[in-house]
């Protein structure tokens, strides 16, 4: 099994342990500008470490602050949104209402912002800000976390907390926060409050989006700052907010090169300090071996959460074994066994459940990209290795194959570098395909003439993939309406007896139902424990206790989990990262 550091996310850290874990690297200049009054919009896919560099900076300015700057810093996380949405009404559509969703932002706000300053004002100084010290904000998000049961009865139990219904509507609005805001500001006696609002790239919803970013612009005001995360590629902004106009796009995550190599062999000395007993001797074979740890950079597509996926899985690989008996073969197999898993892993569980035809566009895309590396043009040209594509914009791209790009783009799959001129005159952009999948299907084998290249041949290739040297997809190519094709064969829906419906406004063909569209919210939480990352006895064990699905155990609190016979404090912490990890899935964006 897999060290208990490697499974560390920033999400769950003690800000002493994150300190600890923390690599600046390619990661400082992001983290410098986040200090800043600018507005930003922090790009990237999941696994980047746009939490570390978020909770880092926001820790580092209240620091600042205590010790006499002008200048204070509070995050909070908007990961559970779904939670506050609505079901659809039959008929319903996009114009359902979401004035407990905006009340939820605002309500996150106002909570984190009220631990922050009672963490270093104490709450005697809270108590005389009005509302931000008199309201329990805390229990206000737990009611409004818990809308989708029955959205009638919120407004009762948000009174039975004592908020009066002026404040109620004032959360559901869109200034009563930029108030009660302003007052805090002038309280603590700073020029700028920056609020970091992580994890708002999960609105995926399409219902969501834009009323998230209205309300944010709504709080636009001089003295305050917004650092917003967000995913490339798949975040709709609405109409009331301009990309890259209203905030300015700080992309987090290089591509993959050699000089990045240190700063993720620092990232994972950072973890062999806090590692347990023989693991340490573990972290010790891998940091030896500078080819090996080239070859796991460079098949994490230099993505820090993914280079730990990737050394779990190569300790996992050992089974028991002498760390003496390490071998690049299990290497090989452990990058081999992540990398079949990545797009599943990386794709939004959004998309898997309600948009199978999406996520089938993207996989035969996926597939028809290895294709050509592997076979025709090839990996090399003209002796030069070849990891690049450049893939048109042409609007004579089926929709769905352009979203399906859209799709691989957020799931790290491939990485745009920047414009291309393809050879019949048309504009596209330069996407290196993750170098995992390369490695996964050992097209430089042949090239070779042996089965299993060693890790310096597989370093010599990456090192020198430039976007100089790429093959074309261009408006033309047969493969655009290949996929479609194929793609619009998925069914896209299912009737109330689970047998699949390729249109579910039609009747089931096979028990005759009626279609019904799926919620998301119900696809997040009536799933089974069982699609949880964890063993088999953990499984049992919280199964014998009534955690059954997965929103039991969204819902239960660390000392329910705890309760749980052999769980304990340790054991509570890992499960409570692996739904964690398991709702991102579901709702990321």
């Amino acid at each position: 099994m897999a060290d208990y550091s490697l499974q560390l996310q920033a999400d769950n850290l003690p800000v002493a342990e994150m300190e600890k874990l923390l690599v600046e690297g390619p990661w400082e200049g992001p983290l410098q500008r986040m200090y800043s009054a600018e507005n930003i919009l922090l790009e990237g896919c999941r696994g980047a470490g746009k939490t570390m560099v978020m909770r880092t900076a926001a820790h580092r300015l209240k620091e600042r602050y205590v010790k006499g700057e002008r200048t204070f810093g509070v995050h909070t996380t908007f990961k559970r949104y779904l939670a506050t949405l609505p079901p659809l009404a039959d008929g319903a559509g996009a114009s359902a209402p979401l004035e407990n969703f905006k009340a939820w932002i605002n309500a996150r706000i106002l909570s984190a912002v009220k631990n922050e300053v009672v963490d270093v004002k104490g709450p005697e100084f809270v108590a005389e800000l009005g509302d931000l010290g008199a309201i329990d904000w805390s229990s206000v998000v737990a009611v409004l976390e818990t809308t989708y049961r029955d959205p009638s009865v919120v407004g009762s139990h948000l009174a039975s907390l004592g908020l009066k219904p002026h404040v109620v509507a004032g959360l559901q609005g869109y200034t009563y926060t930029l108030e009660i805001l302003k007052k805090v500001r002038v309280a603590l006696g700073v020029d700028l409050v920056v609020l970091f609002l992580d994890d708002a790239a999960h609105a995926l919803d399409t219902r969501a989006q834009g009323a998230f970013f209205t309300c944010v612009k709504s709080l636009y005001e001089p003295g305050f700052s917004f650092k917003i995360s967000v995913y490339p590629a798949v975040t709709r902004y609405g109409l009331d907010f301009s990309y890259g106009h209203d905030a300015v796009i700080v992309p987090l995550g290089d591509l993959p090169k050699s000089s990045n190599i240190p700063a993720f062999k620092d990232l994972l000395k950072r973890r062999s300090a806090i590692a347990e007993g023989a693991s340490k001797e573990f972290f010790e074979a891998v940091l030896i071996n500078d080819d090996w740890l080239g070859v796991l950079f460079y098949c994490s597509n230099g993505n820090p959460r993914g280079l730990l996926k990737l050394v779990a899985q190569v300790q996992t690989q050992l089974s028991g074994r002498s760390v003496s008996t390490l071998r690049f073969e299990d290497v090989r197999a452990a990058i081999n066994t992540v990398t079949d898993k990545h797009l599943d892993n990386m794709v939004p569980g959004v998309i898997k459940d309600l948009d199978p035809r999406l996520l089938k566009a993207a996989e035969l895309l996926l597939y028809e990209l290895r294709q050509r590396l592997s076979e025709s043009p090839g990996p090399y040209e003209s002796g030069k290795p070849r990891g690049y594509f450049a893939i048109t914009n042409s609007m004579q791209v089926p929709y769905l194959c352009q979203a399906a790009v859209k799709l691989l783009v957020a799931a790290n799959v491939i990485v745009p570098e920047g414009p291309a001129r393809l050879s019949k005159r048309e504009g596209g952009t330069l996407y290196l395909l993750h170098p995992g999948f390369i490695f996964r299907d050992n097209v430089i084998a042949p090239y070779l003439g042996r089965r299993t290249p060693a890790p310096s041949d597989w370093l010599e290739f990456f090192v020198g993939m430039t976007s100089r040297v790429h093959a074309e997809v261009g408006r033309g190519a047969e493969l655009w309406q290949a996929v479609l094709d194929e793609a619009m064969l998925e069914p896209s829906g299912e009737c109330p007896n689970g047998h699949p419906m390729s249109d579910p406004s039609a009747s089931c063909e096979i028990c005759g139902a009626a279609g019904q569209s799926r919620s998301p919210v119900a696809v997040l939480l009536n799933k089974s424990i069982d699609v949880l990352d964890l063993s088999y006895a953990m499984k049992s064990r919280l199964l014998g206790a009534g955690f059954s699905t997965v929103r039991d155990l969204f819902e239960a609190t660390d000392e329910q989990i705890d309760a749980v016979y052999y769980v304990g404090e340790a054991r509570t912490a890992i499960i409570k990262n692996t739904v964690s990890a398991a709702v991102d899935e579901f709702v990321a964006g």
